[in-house]
């Protein structure tokens, strides 16, 4: 026999035996109807800044868990494993995208009714076999994670709304015991419009309203009392993509609502991906398997008071940038409780700061500072960063057409057009959707002797030179990523060059200095001169 035949026998029988010990363990259910809504790219950020009238009575009524985190990468495959498994890649060999069950990185430590780690559908049909399953999805990538031979209904398509419409009427018409919807429409716009912008929010307000209108109906009909309801997303994202490590695409809310949650529960202690599925277990009357490292979320459920508060973040519109003539700056928040208080000069805004009443006028580069406060209780920091010349453009481009996957030899192509920019951005640089690339050359001027740090922040590739020596590589093919990289320097002027390139999706480029009394900060007028 073969080693990974041998394997493959082993993990079948501690598979078996993890099964049997589970069957004896099982409880009654604590829930009668355990319904699940997935919504793709559903960030915490995009909880606290779309208009959700919904969520916020289910928060009030219920539990939040406003900063939980997802698994890396920040992508839609291990991370929906992880949740309704109960576990991390390590353990159900899911670790990015590309993952198919003929093509895997490594076996999964356990598995049961199909050659995948078990999920809280296998869970439930091996300690309660009578129980019904229903699964309603948009996105086709899921069925390939899960054991769907052992759903009773199953229901896709492509358009989310109508994945959503066809649960609500499939439960009512047969009442499962649980019910998961996932739906990717949320994720769509992200990538479409952004994951900070109205159209996002606007996706995640449709989904706001149907989840009301099914909350409604199932009080109408007498079924809301024995009903749990868990919301969650997969992932966050950050301008037109994820799977990088910032905050926004790691952090994600979990509402909990419905029979046995204790009301306005805002969850002191951190939570992640992997504690859905053992809640989900917890409310059906089973057990996960031995291995599950995720949690049953506990907090949800005790009487004693949270030490945390909700105070939903603001949103600042438009989102910091480049403007050439300056720019009017709204303040928004999803319910206007409490007061927004905003700096304009770096500070942390207190409750004796300005109160917003009005848009802000931005004309000179500054960072703009915001907080939301209700009864002396802050949200967390909300900051964007403004820059607006005041002099001539100092930096020189090219800008270059072609089909890249990696930062081409941009000083051995001939380029479609040139000119020249105020800063090494995109943002006064006409250019298609995709497949671009441009190189930027200036005149760094610094003050000081000393070790400057360099970072360059971009969707998709990028790589910075200083002096004709390459200090940062981040070239790739990637969503929003951050590299950086160190050189000593002596004070007077340096050359400095950014190539650039653009693949698919989102396009973006931020180059960063930090050194000598400079904190960490876009490169800005103020650290270039003529050659």
């Amino acid at each position: 026999m073969s080693f990974k035949s041998l394997l493959s026998a082993v993990l079948l029988i501690v598979g078996t035996l993890s099964a049997t010990s589970i069957q004896a363990q099982t409880t009654s259910p604590r829930a009668t109807h355990v319904i699940m809504i997935g919504l793709d790219a559903f960030s915490s950020r995009g909880l606290q800044k779309a208009a959700t009238p919904a969520m916020n009575e289910m928060i009030a009524q219920g539990a939040l868990a406003p900063y939980a985190r997802c698994i890396l990468p920040t992508v839609s495959t291990p991370n929906w494993t992880s949740m309704l498994t109960g576990v991390d890649p390590v353990q159900h060999g899911i670790y990015d995208n590309s993952w198919e069950r003929e093509s895997r990185h490594w076996d999964p430590v356990l598995t049961g009714q199909e050659d995948v780690y078990p999920s809280v559908l296998s869970w439930l049909k091996d300690q309660r076999p009578d129980a019904k399953m229903h699964f309603f999805y948009e996105w086709d990538g899921l069925s390939r994670m899960f054991e769907m031979s052992v759903v009773d209904k199953k229901f896709r398509s492509e358009k989310g709304h109508e994945v959503f419409d066809e649960a609500v009427k499939s439960f009512f018409a047969e009442k499962p015991d649980f019910l998961f919807i996932g739906i990717d429409e949320t994720d769509a716009a992200g990538h479409r419009d952004g994951h900070d912008t109205q159209g996002y929010y606007d996706a995640i307000s449709f989904y706001d309203e149907k989840i009301g209108g099914f909350i409604s109906r199932l009080k109408e009909e007498g079924l809301m009392e024995e009903t749990a309801i868990l919301i969650t997303g997969d992932h966050g994202g950050i301008n037109f993509g994820h799977g990088g490590r910032t905050l926004y695409e790691l952090e994600i809310p979990i509402i909990l609502y419905g029979k046995g949650v204790s009301p306005g529960k805002v969850l002191d202690h951190p939570y992640y991906i992997y504690d859905v599925a053992p809640t989900l277990a917890y409310w059906l009357g089973i057990t996960p398997p031995p291995a599950t490292i995720g949690r049953v979320m506990e907090e949800a459920f005790s009487t004693q008071p949270s030490q945390s508060h909700y105070v939903p973040i603001p949103h600042i519109e438009p989102k910091e940038g480049f403007f050439k003539e300056g720019v009017n700056v709204k303040l928004q928040l999803d319910h206007p409780v409490g007061k927004l208080h905003y700096t304009l000069d770096g500070t942390t805004p207190t409750d004796q700061s300005a109160v917003y009443e009005h848009p802000i006028r931005i004309e000179k580069n500054g960072t703009l500072n915001t907080v939301h406060i209700i009864d002396g209780k802050k949200s967390r920091l909300e900051s964007a960063v403004y820059r607006v010349p005041t002099g001539p453009p100092l930096v020189s481009w090219n800008y270059f057409e072609g089909s890249y996957s990696t930062v081409p030899p941009l000083d051995k192509l001939d380029p479609v057009r040139s000119g020249m920019s105020h800063e090494l951005s995109l943002d006064e640089i006409v250019h298609r959707e995709d497949q671009f690339a441009v190189s930027f050359q200036a005149t760094l001027n610094l003050q000081q002797d000393g070790e400057y740090i360099f970072y360059s922040n971009s969707d998709d590739g990028s790589i910075l030179f200083v002096n004709g020596q390459k200090v940062v590589d981040n070239d790739g093919s990637h969503a929003m990523t951050e590299k950086s990289g160190k050189i000593s320097l002596l004070s007077g002027k340096h050359s400095l060059e950014v190539w650039y390139f653009d693949d698919s999706d989102g396009q973006k480029l931020e180059v960063y200095i930090q050194g000598p009394d400079i904190p960490k900060q876009i490169i800005t007028e103020n650290f270039l001169s003529k050659p």
